[in-house]
């Protein structure tokens, strides 16, 4: 087996870092805000940050302990997968008090969109520093859902006008 780039390790905890961040930043902006869609969409978001959170603790531990990729649908069925606890929501009050000073739906989503481009920058820069075919996979994979998620955001803006 070939020793994991540090590189790789990396990005891979900044993704983590990233995607705590954002999950904190949309359960806050779920909670501020009063129109049901838009916090159904909010909470969504949190969601599914949870879910890549997942995805890069398990391609984590999995690259650690065994030098291999594993795929995204099997780190999703996994069972006792770590918890967002809070914790890690405090090392994140930052992206809480910008929520908090936020006077409207719209400064929240230009926070929102600001996150998910960082991501996808993150995620898409990964992809050529990564060697694997597994791990270019799995970093285009990131960029897309955040790629997705910079997309919703743009569509709830235009909606606001």
């Amino acid at each position: 087996m070939t020793p994991v780039e540090q590189e790789v390790l990396m990005a891979l905890t900044s993704g983590i870092q990233s995607e705590i961040a954002s999950y904190v930043f949309y359960l806050e902006a779920a909670k501020k805000s009063e129109a049901k869609n838009f916090k159904e969409v909010l909470e969504k978001l949190a969601y599914e940050e949870k879910d890549h959170y997942h995805i890069l603790e398990g391609q984590y531990d999995s690259l650690v302990r065994s030098e291999k990729w594993i795929s995204t649908s099997d780190i999703l069925k996994q069972e006792g997968l770590p918890e967002i606890n809070e914790e890690m929501s405090a090392e994140h009050q930052d992206i809480i008090d910008e929520v908090a000073s936020a006077k409207s739906l719209a400064d929240i989503l230009v926070i929102a969109f600001r996150l998910e481009e960082e991501a996808y920058t993150l995620f898409a820069g990964a992809v050529d520093k990564v060697k694997s075919d597994e791990g270019k996979k799995i970093f285009q994979q990131l960029a897309k859902f955040e790629q997705g998620h910079m997309d919703l955001i743009a569509d709830m803006q235009k909606k606001l006008v």
